[in-house]
């Protein structure tokens, strides 16, 4: 065993393995943090379903001041802070989180959500909406919304809508 009696060498040994082991800590809990940051496909789908159903149900069986707290509620739960404050913010006539003027439940039942694989923590919200064409004749129109998904305090919000 070799020992160094030198303390200037001893002290520079030690800030070396000092450095090493703040890198190793730093680098473990970088990737602990993105861990929790992974947003898994499963639990985002079924997420996104369940807001989806609420979301159009409330649409469809709600009115007034009433839906406008159901909906407020809803986006709450399920949508970030700054995807909350853009689409109140929008002005649009039609709610961005649903990409149509109006909604119902009928269009559940064409419900689909799938991920898209181009894009990280992305998915695509497609249903079928039964309205009007210009000339006042019944069409049915696939509604496609591209939707972000994120990891926000340990729970899966919408981040986006497109």
């Amino acid at each position: 065993m070799l020992f160094i009696k030198d303390s200037k060498l001893n002290t520079n040994m030690k800030s070396v393995i000092y450095f090493f082991l703040t890198i190793i800590m730093f680098l473990a809990n970088h990737n602990y943090t993105q861990a929790q940051n992974v947003v898994d496909d499963k639990q985002a789908v079924q997420m996104l379903k369940e807001f989806y159903t609420s979301y159009n149900t409330a649409w469809s069986t709600t009115k007034g001041f009433v839906l406008t707290k159901k909906l407020d509620s809803l986006q709450l739960k399920y949508c970030t802070k700054k995807l909350r404050r853009e689409v109140k913010e929008s002005g649009l006539d039609q709610d961005p989180l649903i990409g149509i003027d109006y909604t119902d439940v009928g269009h559940l039942k064409t419900l689909t959500i799938t991920r898209d694989a181009a894009k990280k923590n992305s998915y695509v919200v497609c249903y079928i909406a039964h309205t009007l064409s210009a000339a006042n004749k019944p069409i049915d129109e696939r509604v496609i919304i591209h939707v972000t998904v994120i990891k926000e305090r340990g729970k899966l919000k919408i981040e986006s809508v497109k």
